[in-house]
């Protein structure tokens, strides 16, 4: 399909390209601060590391999912954000290279890699044969080959269809997305229980994995709505993105916040209502002293709140308002994930290090790079796509990153 008379103008530019440079100075200077830190206290640093790189990870994983869910539904509502979404799924290879530090930094981060903790726990040595770094390593890296591979494979579709226009590239592109999203599932619920669960050995839950999924969801939506919402200022999409077009990602965006608090709240449910030895002190934790005022502000910020607004339709339709929604969600996504690993390492009690926000700033300014740059060269609207006119209404089809 061409995209139509308008196709022939000049493309506009959108500037963000401009912020690639200051996000490259950000994260280099944050990477400097882990270093000084690691040398500084190894094991804070490694514990520091880990909330903020599944912080962004879940971005990226989460922007690999609904990319592949957007590609079998169709609809106008994910038309407009798929090259964003493309863009911030193929930086999974970076995010496997910053892999390496919790690679690195076993021992200081899970206790079923200590030998010494595991020789004298009876249960840890009956879950040796899962919980070893060997394993550790090797599902981690076919988990990272499978999500690279669709999101590129998927990216390589995509190329040749905006060469071909033929509906069996279109159709090959479905069925990839089609396989894919039963495999992410799985994978992103083997790596949530690899990665976060298992900071908590003895700990188990059905829900956790699917509420690390979900989770992931949220985080990459989020931050795409933020990125749409800050474009729509811009003159080159001034004309493009309209408050039904930020309406219908709100409303996606709400589904998304209830399903994370169903799933969450679900979890803790089961949880209290088995009363099992195993599993009671995991949330008991955390819902003491400072953690309880966390947990707080999470069941306020990160559901009710969020979920208020949302219902709202003025709200939805305004590019400030929902961008506000979106950061909230951004916050109390981070606050999320470190409510849920750094108590594991702390006894309970609470501990912020200066090495935290060193390792969010360096890993998000240079993911901002890497995503920058996988959008440069391209329009931010796949032009070329089916029903892209009727997604889009009206208005200027060509505009640059």
């Amino acid at each position: 399909m061409t995209a139509g008379p308008q196709s022939s103008k000049p493309a506009e530019v959108t500037g963000i390209v401009a912020l690639q440079k200051p996000a490259l100075i950000v994260g280099l200077i944050g990477a400097a601060a882990c270093a000084i830190g690691w040398v500084l206290d190894a094991p804070t640093f490694y514990r520091s590391y880990l909330p903020s790189y599944i912080f962004w990870f879940q971005i990226v994983a989460g922007a690999l999912g609904i990319l592949m869910l957007q590609y079998i539904t169709g609809g106008e509502w994910g038309i407009l954000i798929r090259r964003p979404l493309g863009a911030a799924a193929r930086t999974m290879i970076f995010m496997a290279v910053l892999f390496i530090p919790i690679a690195i930094g076993l021992r200081d981060i899970y206790p079923w890699a200590d030998p010494g903790v595991v020789g004298h726990d009876a249960i840890l040595q009956l879950k040796r044969p899962y919980l070893n770094a060997t394993a550790f390593l090797i599902r981690a890296a076919v988990y990272f080959a499978l999500w690279i591979l669709w999101a590129w494979r998927i990216r390589a579709l995509s190329l040749r269809f905006y060469q071909d226009r033929s509906p069996y590239t279109d159709l090959s592109r479905r069925k990839w997305a089609a396989s894919g999203l039963p495999m992410i599932v799985l994978s992103m619920t083997f790596a949530g229980i690899d990665w976060m669960m298992s900071l908590e050995p003895k700990f188990t839950s059905s829900m956790y994995g699917i509420n690390f999924f979900i989770a992931a969801a949220l985080s990459a939506y989020a931050i795409v709505i933020f990125f749409f919402a800050q474009l729509s200022k811009t003159k080159a999409m001034a004309d493009i993105i309209r408050p039904n077009h930020l309406r219908d990602l709100g409303n996606l965006m709400l589904a998304f916040v209830m399903l994370w608090a169903y799933t969450a709240f679900s979890e803790y449910l089961l949880i209290w209502y088995a009363n099992l030895k195993e599993e009671i002190p995991h949330f008991l934790v955390r819902q003491l002293g400072v953690w309880a005022f966390v947990a707080a502000l999470l069941i306020v910020f990160h559901f009710f709140l969020p979920f208020m607004m949302l219902l709202v339709r003025d709200i939805k339709d305004r590019a400030n308002t929902i961008a506000t929604v979106a950061v909230i969600l951004l916050v109390m996504r981070y606050v999320n994930v470190y409510w849920l690993a750094a108590p594991s390492w702390n006894e309970g009690h609470f501990h912020y290090s200066w090495m935290n926000p060193a390792a969010l700033i360096g890993i998000g300014g240079l993911w901002l790079y890497f995503f920058i740059d996988q959008l440069k060269g391209q329009t931010i609207i796949p032009i070329h796509e089916t029903w892209v006119e009727e997604a889009m209404r009206e208005g200027v089809l060509k505009v640059n990153a």
